[in-house]
């Protein structure tokens, strides 16, 4: 078990505020205890062995399940369907909102973006959270929380903690069979929920013998993007000249013919920025909704005006710091 007495004093209280808001106990009652190396190695297998079959299993599973979906700013509960199946190698997915108005999105083979969790909740492909990157435990602290609990399945609850002020805290939830993210908490430096889903129940053999992908959910087949790159590469128009550090390039694209789109990921988080040449005054500020934040700013670059907005599930600061940073090739 990892000693909290390792952490700063203010990083300290912040992971007993979570670990108490999320798991319902307390890990900072006892006393500083002499740290173990056995044990912190022991933790340390056990969270690699964790983040490696959430990045690999799921993707080749079949499954069905119905999960909740809740964020900061909407307190009521979102609820979806989700199937996902395998054939001939490649993955399906189909999502349907079980509230308001029927929706229905669907992804057929590849996914081409790398979306935030967010955005790949409602965009039905959870199988895709997890694809490591970078070197996580460089990035982040893993806390094995214990076993839990989740839709009637033993799962095991792994928490991420920043080692920087540039990313969220992350609470997962990791079914000990499949991988499968079972429960996901998105908090901020202050412990508070940003966005949360849970899966309610969950079946690993559906009948998918009649499933055949309808394409309901338009996707860029030109988008040059690699959430999982084996190479660094560089735009070929823009570049970020101060990113996060273990935030890589990962691809990009042009949306409307007119914004050159550029995606960051460090392997568990992502952002975007969207530069679009304008006119006239540029509105600059902050928006948020749930765990999703966009900073808006303004570029002057050879003598042209271009509206920059950084996106992603990210703090202000690192949005703001990324939007100040930008300049040609």
């Amino acid at each position: 078990m990892l000693i909290l007495t390792s952490f700063p004093s203010s990083s300290r209280t912040f992971l007993c505020a979570v670990a108490f808001l999320f798991l319902g106990v307390s890990v900072c009652a006892q006393g500083a205890q002499p740290a173990n190396s056995v044990g912190v190695a022991a933790q340390t297998d056990e969270v690699a062995q964790l983040l490696h079959k959430m990045a690999t299993v799921p993707q080749t599973l079949n499954y069905q399940g119905s999960f909740t979906y809740q964020h900061k700013d909407n307190p009521s509960l979102q609820s979806f369907r989700i199937i996902h199946w395998v054939e001939n190698g490649v993955e399906h997915e189909r999502l349907q909102h079980l509230n308001g108005p029927e929706r229905e999105f669907v992804r057929d083979g590849k996914a081409l973006g790398c979306d935030t969790l967010g955005n790949q909740l409602l965009q039905g492909k959870i199988s895709q959270f997890g694809a490591s990157l970078a070197r996580l435990d460089e990035l982040y602290k893993f806390e094995i929380r214990g076993p839990e609990r989740v839709a009637g399945r033993e799962a095991t609850a792994l928490l991420a903690i920043p080692l920087d002020q540039f990313r969220h805290s992350t609470l997962l939830t990791i079914d000990n069979e499949t991988g499968l993210v079972l429960k996901s908490w998105l908090v901020d430096e202050s412990a508070r929920p940003l966005e949360r889903y849970q899966f309610i129940d969950l079946d690993l053999s559906p009948d998918v013998t009649n499933l055949r992908p309808v394409a309901k959910l338009h996707r860029d087949a030109n988008a040059e993007t690699d959430c999982n790159p084996t190479t660094l590469k560089q735009p070929s128009t823009w570049k970020l000249n101060w990113v996060p550090p273990g935030f890589v390039f990962s691809g990009q694209r042009q949306v409307r013919q007119k914004i050159d789109m550029l995606m960051y990921t460090d392997g568990l988080t992502t952002f975007s920025v969207f530069i679009e040449q304008a006119e006239g005054v540029i509105p600059e500020g902050v928006a948020q909704r749930g765990a999703t934040l966009a900073v808006m700013d303004a570029l002057t670059y050879r003598d042209k005006t271009y509206r920059i907005t950084v996106v992603g599930e990210i703090p202000a600061i690192t949005a703001q710091k990324i939007a100040q940073n930008i300049g040609g090739i």
